[in-house]
């Protein structure tokens, strides 16, 4: 199968840049299996000639990126609604939470069970990694670690940094370009608090394989949270919300789910997790290969029966307020 990938922006990514990630990761899954893949990204990708994947560079103020499809392509998987239905078959993915009411094209795929509930939907894939890009150190050290776009409400870095501070253990913060809440001006009154903005992978990486836990007390239905499975691959458990995705990331074996501050300090202070355990939880579910499978069988179906199926008749929309402030008790 000849599979045509497309965002518009640099992949792989400097440094932040979730969805791009995953692409570059389903990418060279596919080619693994078999499959011939172009991949129409931004000017300035590069990727290694080794992988098999044929780049086709796209000038970052083009918007004509249909121009650029090879005509020998069987189907195009976007990362967001197109403005106009494609020439060829196309399976969409959609990485975030939608406007209430918003409506999509059926042929959509979301992240997680819940993010697809949401949405109307019941189809959905994992995302995936390259477990080899992360490193599992059985000896942990002592920092816990935050790590989503911290400037955002619903990541609640201030829940975290309670959680922290009330089990008297350091925490280490990546996430946004800015400091939230001017944290560079009271950094020195909160003690055990290090701040270090974006970050590259290399250093992302290394923190993960020696932190005790990741922190991800998120206040909104978390699409997915690719930081959480990073954090599994690297030997870190999780404590984070029951909302979301997380419930079908975060099993007892790996982490720890309450809306509760006070009992994530409890269960901090009981940690007996094991980093090979949490690994395995990857290893057995959230692979690159995993993802790439799953998205296969989605080609397949439109390629055959030229759209996905909806039971109620109904295509995915956005039910309810999907942004909504979830509870957090401090």
């Amino acid at each position: 199968m000849h599979i045509v990938l497309y965002h518009h922006a640099v992949i792989p990514p400097p440094k932040y840049g979730g969805t791009e990630r995953v692409l570059y990761w389903l990418a060279k899954a596919l080619v693994k299996k078999g499959h011939r893949v172009s991949l129409i990204a931004q000017e300035g990708s590069a990727i290694p000639p080794e992988y098999g994947i044929e780049v086709i560079p796209i000038a970052r103020n083009e918007s004509r990126w249909e121009d650029l499809v090879p005509s020998a392509a069987d189907i195009i998987h976007l990362q967001s609604t197109p403005g106009s239905v494609p020439k060829k078959p196309f399976l969409v993915t959609i990485h975030g939470n939608g406007q209430p009411g918003e409506q999509f094209h059926p042929n959509t795929v979301f992240l997680s069970r819940k993010h697809a509930e949401i949405h109307n939907s019941t189809h959905f894939v994992y995302n995936g990694i390259d477990p080899d890009d992360y490193q599992c150190n059985p000896r942990r050290g002592d920092a816990l670690v935050f790590l989503a776009k911290a400037s955002w409400k619903v990541k609640n870095l201030k829940g975290a940094i309670g959680i922290a501070h009330e089990s008297r253990q350091r925490l280490e913060i990546m996430g946004s370009r800015d400091w939230p809440f001017q944290l560079h001006r009271i950094r020195p009154t909160i003690r055990g608090i290090h701040y270090r903005g974006m970050c590259g992978d290399d250093e992302k990486r290394s923190i993960l394989r020696e932190a005790k836990a990741l922190l991800f007390p998120v206040r909104w239905n978390e699409p997915f949270g690719l930081a959480i499975i990073e954090a599994l691959a690297s030997g870190c458990p999780v404590f984070g919300t029951p909302y979301g995705s997380l419930p079908e990331l975060i099993t007892p074996e790996v982490g720890f789910l309450s809306a509760d501050s006070r009992e994530h300090v409890r269960a901090l202070l009981n940690h007996q997790f094991s980093p090979e355990t949490c690994r395995k939880a990857v290893l057995g579910r959230f692979t690159h290969h995993h993802m790439a499978t799953k998205y296969l069988e989605y080609y397949e179906k439109i390629l055959n029966d030229g759209s996905l199926s909806y039971p109620n008749g109904q295509g995915p929309r956005t039910l309810g307020s999907s942004r909504e402030l979830l509870p957090w008790i401090n």
